[in-house]
């Protein structure tokens, strides 16, 4: 390796061959006379260092990337006589965005959270294009577009999620599918998968109803997902949740009276939205209907104006229409959440079946949180039972069980 290069490679993380591969990484060689050699490199490439960055240039000596690296305290060893860089291709993050979004420390996007600053209108730009963020190395986010994420779940028309079949079940109890939608547990993870589906609720079969099929379907839009709703770049998403529900009842000879969508939080959102817009009954915790709490000093889930700020209107008027008895939309919350419940019963509250809890605080359990997002995670994760209990007056009432009695036993 020619020594220049070496020593400007030196204590600094680029990205690096042992990253995930994506197909539109390339692993480049870099040799001692400035050629530069590798995988996907359908063209001559020459490298060179100027004013202590790394530059790419074309066969005609045209600068076609640049590269900048963090400090870091390992990685290169002396006596490497062959390295290997992964660069990022030009339609990532990595080129185009490169100075605006980094350096970034541990909040993956924090830089774009400021509202009219040119990362944030940047990385605004990148979501209209369909793009998310899935790669966060050296300080530095990369966007990929969101038909191409590998997060290790099956797709439907650009909806991620995950089937669990109901596994030699008897035959005396009626098959019924539980549509499950995660909710959010922090922000702006490095993965996407994270973003999208952090809490997918894996352990629910064995507290549930036998004979049930769980259908969880990812949040995979924008970011942090867009409360299972339409946006610019993914105008058809509602539909292709609702037809993917739809599919998959037909696939398992499920019945709709026998369908069930549930959730808390942004879930829960996706659960009461889902449930009225495909007329299936509904279990739905704390649901978030109004964002506006987390735009009071940024816009911490980096939506953008792509989706509204409230959803009391579009909800109220699925209300007006559906077809559901009001103790099929059940709507769990209580006063103690600031963050949601005002919002709540901005709904067509006579509509619905509106459960009511509180909850038993110490005094050094006060919400002190501008927003009120501990008292919200804080009523979510203690009332699991309750949720569990809930879905299972559903799903219970749909087993046809007749109460005999043995005329031996009187």
């Amino acid at each position: 390796m020619n020594e220049e290069l070496y020593n400007f490679l030196l204590g600094k993380i680029f990205y690096f061959c042992q990253l995930p591969s994506y197909t539109k990484w390339g692993i480049w060689s870099f040799e001692p006379d400035g050629k530069i050699k590798g995988m996907h490199s359908d063209f001559e490439q020459i490298w060179k260092i100027k004013n202590e960055r790394l530059l790419i240039l074309d066969s005609q000596g045209h600068v076609t990337c640049i590269f900048e690296g963090q400090q870091k305290s390992h990685l290169l060893r002396p006596g490497m006589e062959h390295f290997q860089v992964a660069l990022i291709a030009t339609d990532l993050i990595g080129y185009d965005y490169f100075d605006s979004l980094c350096p970034i420390e541990n909040d993956l996007v924090a830089a774009c959270m400021e509202t009219g600053s040119v990362a944030n209108e940047k990385l605004r730009q990148l979501l209209l294009e369909d793009k998310t963020i899935d790669g966060y190395y050296a300080g530095r986010a990369y966007a990929v577009k969101r038909k191409d994420l590998e997060i290790g779940l099956k797709q439907y028309k650009g909806v991620f999620y995950d089937l669990e079949l109901s596994q030699n079940q008897p035959d005396s109890f009626t098959k019924k599918l539980l549509v499950w939608f995660p909710g959010l547990l922090s922000y702006n993870h490095g993965n996407a998968r994270e973003n999208f589906f952090p809490n997918p609720f894996e352990g629910i079969t064995g507290s549930i109803a036998k004979n049930t099929v769980v259908l969880r379907i990812a949040d995979s839009n924008l970011i942090n997902g867009s409360y299972y709703l339409n946006t610019p770049n993914f105008g058809d998403y509602e539909q292709n949740i609702q037809e993917l529900i739809e599919k998959t009842a037909k696939e398992e000879g499920i019945l709709r009276e026998n369908i069930l969508c549930a959730g808390s939080s942004r879930g829960g959102m996706g659960a009461l939205y889902h449930g009225l817009l495909g007329n299936y009954a509904l279990v739905s915790m704390d649901p978030v209907v109004d964002r506006s709490p987390w735009l009071q000093s940024a816009d911490v889930q980096l939506m953008f104006d792509c989706i509204p700020v409230s959803f009391v209107d579009k909800l109220n008027q699925l209300l007006e229409k559906t077809n559901l008895s009001a103790e099929k939309i059940q709507v769990i919350t209580s006063p103690q959440v600031p963050i949601t419940y005002p919002f709540i019963i901005q709904l067509k509250t006579w509509k619905l079946a509106l459960k009511t809890y509180r909850m038993k605080l110490a005094d050094e359990q006060f919400d002190y949180q501008p927003y009120g997002g501990k008292m919200h995670g804080d009523f979510v994760n203690r009332n699991i039972p309750l949720l569990l209990m809930k879905i299972n007056e559903f799903l219970y009432g749909c087993d046809s069980i007749e109460n005999t009695i043995d005329e031996k036993t009187l």
